[in-house]
């Protein structure tokens, strides 16, 4: 499955982590329960949204701060949602589908136990290395943020990306260092 971002098929990214006094040299990997795309490194296509969820997840620690790192990403394998109807209805359908098995099996259903099915039975088996999607411009804590000048206007796609393994991330380097929240 090729995919191109445009005619691209490495693109700039921002990976977010809280800040460290030793210099991270490779992306951290996202191994929460809760991981909306399943495990994996997690990515945003702009810096606005970067700055964002450093602001909102990641201010929490000792430091009280976010460190910003950019890398490039090989997305010619990965199913890009956002631009591409063909690879977000085929998404769509495959979790559909796994619900709907679990649903057949008569066993409870967890975005984990999705996230692992697909992973284990269909993104590896296909070659998706991972998955370019348009995150929801909200968040509870910060309810009177504008992502617009004109409110509920969401022109602006929130692109998060993930990508399941290190070899389609290269040239990741600090962007920013300790950012605080405004």
């Amino acid at each position: 499955m090729t995919l191109l971002f445009g005619n691209q098929t490495h693109i700039k990214c921002y990976h977010v982590q809280e800040h460290r006094p030793i210099e991270l040299t490779a992306p951290i990997k996202c191994c929460d329960s809760e991981a909306w795309l399943g495990f994996g490194f997690y990515f945003w296509r702009e810096e606005e949204f970067a700055h964002y969820w450093g602001q909102d997840k990641k201010v929490f620690g000792e430091t009280k701060s976010y460190d910003i790192h950019s890398a490039d990403l090989n997305i010619e394998n990965c199913l890009n949602t956002v631009f591409n109807e063909e690879h977000y209805l085929f998404f769509k359908k495959k979790i559909e589908e796994t619900i709907q098995y679990y649903k057949d099996k008569r066993k409870s259903v967890s975005l984990e136990e999705i996230n692992r099915f697909l992973a284990e039975n269909i993104w590896t088996k296909l070659g998706v290395e991972g998955i370019i999607f348009d995150d929801k411009p909200t968040n509870p804590r910060y309810k009177n943020r504008q992502y617009s000048e004109i409110p509920n206007l969401y022109y602006k796609k929130r692109i998060q990306i993930v990508v399941f393994e290190l070899k389609n991330i290269c040239n990741f380097e600090l962007f920013l260092k300790s950012q605080k929240q405004p």
